[in-house]
């Protein structure tokens, strides 16, 4: 049931701004395999040369999914490109393995305003997979703030291992391009705070008046809100903002998953 609903524009800016910085998963690619099986977790990664044969063989040994799932294979892929990539060696010409999959990292993070709509709504439908799977802290940082992305790993690893070939091709190769992007200085790609209010409004609208009420008042009492309360929120954005018709799906995926840079300034 669709409702008439005005929404203050306003309201929409401050939540954006809370979001964007909390959630790029950029850097979870690189961080994923330090929590992998087979990896000492007492034993942190170490910049420098303190423990840096260790935190070589993590980079370089470590692979943190089951051997018989297809994101198995497709982790190994890409880690070999990205160790073997040139350009991402010209960058810091003196890093280690571990410091090329730190910075990868970063790369991939910087890249992600970057991408295309198509690029970020592969890697927004992966999220939505993934977000069961999470406990109500762990899923509320991906809009509060303070993601922990070796916790996330932890918690997600398992939901990715039943990826399906494509599924696990998409998510490296989201990765991969948010990467390359970034290093060859592709425009960046700017949410419109008028865009991001449709996104919103579209998803308040496919909801019945009650429960679209309560949608809207947890987007502007977030920083109050309790993880449970923050988490459910995140739910409905993914669930909800996936089954969108576009431009909407693409409004929200942006909205999402490319922080400050991707996101119109108040």
């Amino acid at each position: 049931m669709e409702m008439n609903m005005k929404l203050n524009p306003l309201h929409i800016t401050i939540w954006v701004a809370t979001a964007a910085a909390a959630f790029l998963l950029g850097g979870y690619l690189t961080n994923i395999h330090v929590n992998a099986r087979g990896a000492d977790n007492s034993r942190p990664v170490i910049r420098g040369n303190e423990n840096s044969d260790y935190n070589n063989y993590v980079a370089l040994r470590i692979n943190p999914y089951d051997e018989s799932a297809p994101i198995y294979r497709e982790f190994n892929d890409y880690r070999k490109w990205l160790l073997n990539n040139k350009d991402i060696q010209a960058v810091n010409d003196a890093a280690d393995p571990m410091g090329l999959m730190m910075l990868s990292g970063q790369l991939a993070a910087k890249g992600m305003p970057r991408l295309s709509t198509a690029l970020l709504e592969q890697r927004f439908s992966s999220v939505n997979k993934i977000l069961p799977s999470l406990d109500n802290h762990i899923c509320a940082t991906l809009i509060k703030g303070n993601f922990d992305a070796t916790e996330f790993a932890a918690q997600s690893v398992p939901k990715m291992n039943s990826f399906n070939s494509e599924e696990a091709k998409a998510w490296f190769s989201v990765g991969r391009a948010a990467i390359e992007a970034q290093l060859h200085r592709s425009p960046v790609i700017v949410l419109s705070t008028e865009d991001a209010t449709r996104g919103i409004v579209k998803i308040a609208k496919s909801m019945y008046a009650p429960q679209s009420k309560e949608f809207i008042a947890s987007l502007t009492g977030l920083k109050t809100a309790s993880d449970e309360e923050a988490c459910a929120t995140v739910r409905i954005l993914y669930s909800r903002g996936n089954s969108l018709p576009e431009p909407y799906r693409g409004y929200i995926a942006r909205m999402l998953l490319t922080g400050d840079d991707g996101n119109e300034k108040i």
